[in-house]
């Protein structure tokens, strides 16, 4: 929290030496007719490529095996080929020079790719293997973003979801003796951010951060025919997210624009976490403190089409 109440604190000051200078050059806060009078609305869309790294270690403790066959560990799973094809699709509405609202909802396209790590739960043959491969499907993952702003500064809300099934556990390309192993991860992230912007020429950047980012995972291992586990964690302390955006346009037809465009983005969340972990095979139900770890990067850049009417 002191964290933020500085944040805001540094951007109230900007602000505030931005209205003063602007009225000591004889410049007045636009009232609303002046707002009406200079409206915009800047519809556009982006495509490309990103990728991500990831890794999640998420303790779940017991007391060792249960019933002699189902004996839980701890999940430390790695991201290695997480490439996709993205896609944004978003509005920005400006009244007057000092006010605006932004908002964007993407998403990434479905494709196989591999999570390295240790398994969580491990059932009789597997139980020996510390660091298997498994190839994931059914990605879902979407990103979403929106706010407002007072002249160079930015205040906002991001959240982002990201679902997949693992499977095929094997060492390398060496299957494992029991095949029958999947497992569902979802992660959903919210985080207000304070930033800025600056605009020169044709070019914008963009600077958010997020000292308040939360996030809730879960994890469930099951064989083909029914669920062995459940997993869930919520992190009792915030963490840190940081996106830093570069956006080159240029003016083209009827108020149309083209550009290029870049994003970097940063979420790192530790600390003390509640577990909820249920059996559904014994019924068994658990809470727990445990210290558990979620770091995540997003690098990706593509091309930008946009209006201006």
């Amino acid at each position: 929290m002191k964290k933020l109440l500085t944040a805001v604190m540094t951007m109230g000051l900007i602000f505030a030496s931005l209205v003063s200078a602007e009225t000591s050059a004889g410049f007045a806060v636009p009232g609303f007719g002046a707002l009406t009078e200079d409206f915009t609305v800047n519809p556009f869309v982006q495509a490309g490529f990103q990728r991500i790294g990831s890794n999640m270690n998420l303790p779940v403790d017991a007391e060792g095996p249960i019933a002699g066959l189902l004996q839980v560990g701890k999940v430390d799973l790695s991201l290695k080929d997480a490439n996709f094809w993205t896609g944004t699709a978003g509005a920005t509405v400006k009244a007057g020079k000092l006010f605006s609202m932004f908002a964007s909802i993407g998403g990434s396209l479905n494709r196989p790719f591999v999570v390295s790590g240790e398994i969580p739960i491990a059932l009789g043959p597997i139980a020996g293997e510390p660091v298997v491969d498994f190839t994931t499907s059914k990605l879902s993952m979407w990103y979403a973003q929106g706010g407002v702003g007072l002249g160079p500064i930015l205040l906002g809300l991001y959240g982002d979801h990201f679902g997949v099934e693992i499977g095929d556990p094997r060492r390398g390309s060496v299957p494992l003796a029991n095949q029958t192993l999947r497992g569902d991860v979802i992660s959903t992230t919210l985080a207000p951010y304070i930033g800025f912007g600056m605009e020169a020429s044709n070019a914008l950047l963009t600077v958010i951060y997020s000292p308040l980012a939360t996030s809730n995972t879960t994890l469930v291992l099951r064989t083909s025919d029914r669920d062995l586990a459940q997993a869930q964690y919520k992190w009792n302390k915030p963490g840190n997210f940081l996106s830093c955006n570069l956006q080159y346009n240029t003016t083209l037809v009827n108020g149309s624009s083209f550009g290029v465009w870049g994003n970097y983005s940063l979420m790192d969340i530790r600390g003390n976490a509640q577990l909820d972990f249920q059996d559904s095979t014994l019924g068994i139900s658990r809470q727990r403190d445990v210290t558990a770890t979620m770091t995540k990067y997003v690098i990706q850049a593509g091309l930008m089409l946009g209006l201006v009417f």
